[in-house]
């Protein structure tokens, strides 16, 4: 995202998160944008700020606290979207598909109108499987994939799994 993006994702809206943000400063703003991350010395700067009062601490909190309702708020909306194009697809589906069995069912292979013709074409050779023990090996692939949960299992019983660790991290719960 460019900065100027990003200017203007911060300011969008009835109360700038600039405003809300204020005591961290437009240029860590930006610098996060830009780099999705911060540097050793603005994480020394925002544990300096967390430690200097309970206002401050407060302030960043709601910061947060209005990040997370924009992302939430966001989701819906991705969620709205999805299921409006999936409504479109659906309609349009629908459509080209009777057209498609009308034509054919006519016998028809190509109509013309002023901006659009409608065409039955051949698509390019696709491969069907009929029988799946029949295939030979040869023409099998096996993606490996892991069962981390077995393996999560496995090793909090105590018992060596090569190759694989139980970690524990650990994360900011604010509330």
């Amino acid at each position: 995202m460019k900065t100027t993006q990003a200017i203007e994702v911060l300011q969008a809206g009835p109360f700038s998160l600039r405003d809300t943000a204020g005591i961290l400063g437009d240029e860590l703003l930006d610098s996060i944008i830009e780099q999705n991350a911060l540097t050793a010395e603005q994480q020394l700067f925002l544990g300096d700020l967390i430690k200097e009062s309970i206002e401050k601490r407060d302030r960043v909190g709601k910061f947060l606290a209005r990040f997370a309702v924009e992302e939430e708020a966001l989701r819906q909306e991705e969620r709205r979207l999805a299921e409006r194009r999936m409504s479109f697809q659906k309609i349009r589906q629908a459509l080209t598909d009777g057209l498609k069995f009308q034509l054919e069912n006519w016998g028809v292979l190509k109509v013309e109108g002023q901006q659009f013709t409608f065409a039955i074409k051949k698509n390019p050779p696709r491969v069907e499987i009929t029988e799946e023990a029949a295939i030979p090996s040869e023409f099998i692939t096996y993606s490996p994939s892991f069962d981390r949960a077995a393996i999560r299992d496995a090793l909090q019983r105590g018992e060596d799994v090569p190759g694989a660790r139980l970690v524990q991290d650990t994360r900011l719960e604010i509330k």
